[in-house]
């Protein structure tokens, strides 16, 4: 509260996408950039720019094989770079380049098929381009790989179970500090339906595990879960309630990783067929599990939206935040309000 500051800027998202479709493939590109200018010191400004590649092949039985490979240079959000809980400082952000690569296999997609399957194997290496004297301890490769089983009641109604095996190493260990490497598991039971009459969902409960390859720290157990739920309530209503828990690498050195968990809830409303709003609330918690410290998020964000013509809107929009922590100079709360259009050409 003794430290308010007003900001203007402005943000430029350009996206090009490519996609074809044939009876043996699905073919897509995408290209996109998101820029930023701030009145506040060039430190502020970013240009973070995004690549993506994915082709699917359809295999018989309506089995489908897919390859994703991705790229991003991007930046870790403000407030948290590594003199957070130090005295303030400017400097440039702490960006990063994204490389990942993923395969995946679905099948049992057929309307008469009673078992379906997901297989999908993920591989994310990170590695920060600035501020290198404290974010070179960042630098990391994530693998993922997960199974999913369904089956099938109906074509729109299914339970499940899925598993989910973490590999997390760090490049370096700064001096000082323990190796945050880790394994970690997940396993969870669920059910998910389409739209029938209003409603559509996808629930899953179970159990995590995080597992650090560093001895001197201990194995953390906790309940898991994700879940998602649309109503229609009308044709013009819509609302969406989301909640979940994840385990998260940490940016804080003296912490194991971050255990967050999270809910919202979004409420879409076409007034008429030109305008709408969007208004989401959401709350999370995430939890440097390793340390005393916890973070508390407050967020709310409406957005009206006025379609022109076809392909261009304008939008204004306003986003509140509010994050309690333990530690009390990390508390802070931030207001934003912007205007904008967005125009799609084919």
């Amino acid at each position: 509260d003794q430290n308010e500051r007003s900001v203007a800027g402005a943000t430029l998202g350009p996206v090009v996408e490519y996609n074809r479709s044939t009876n043996a493939i699905d073919f897509g590109l995408t290209a996109k950039a998101d820029i930023a200018a701030f009145s506040y010191g060039r430190n502020d400004n970013y240009a973070d720019v995004f690549g993506a590649a994915s082709i699917n092949f359809k295999l018989p039985s309506r089995m489908v094989l897919g390859f994703t490979a991705t790229g991003k240079y991007g930046h870790d959000p403000f407030g948290t770079d590594r003199t957070e809980g130090q005295p303030s400082q400017d400097r440039t952000l702490d960006e990063w380049t994204d490389l990942s690569g993923t395969v995946a296999l679905v099948g049992g997609q057929a309307e008469s098929a009673k078992f379906g399957y997901e297989l999908k194997y993920t591989t994310l290496v990170r590695e920060y381009k600035t501020n290198t004297t404290d974010t070179q301890f960042l630098d990391r490769q994530l693998d993922t790989g997960s199974f999913t089983l369904l089956y099938n009641f109906s074509p729109k109604f299914s339970i499940l179970g899925q598993g989910i095996i973490y590999d997390l190493s760090y490049d370096q260990v700064r001096a000082g500090n323990a190796d945050r490497s880790a394994d970690a598991m997940v396993g969870m039971l669920g059910m998910k339906w389409a739209a029938t009459a209003k409603t559509s969902g996808d629930i899953r409960f179970g159990k995590g595990k995080w597992e650090p390859k560093n001895s001197t720290f201990n194995d953390f157990d906790s309940s898991f879960w994700q879940a998602s739920l649309s109503w229609a309530a009308t044709r013009k209503m819509n609302f969406r309630a989301t909640a979940g828990r994840q385990y998260l690498p940490t940016y804080r050195f003296d912490a194991v990783f971050i255990d967050e968990r999270n809910a919202s809830l979004e409420w879409a409303q076409l007034w008429t067929y030109r305008s709408s709003t969007k208004l989401t609330l959401g709350q999370t918690e995430r939890d440097f599990v390793g340390i005393a410290e916890n973070h508390d998020y407050l967020s709310a964000r409406l957005k009206y939206e006025y379609q022109m013509d076809r392909e261009v809107r304008v939008f204004i929009s306003y986003g509140y935040v509010d994050r309690d922590a333990v530690a009390n100079t990390l508390d802070f709360a931030r207001n934003g309000a912007s205007i904008g259009f967005e125009a799609k050409f084919n």
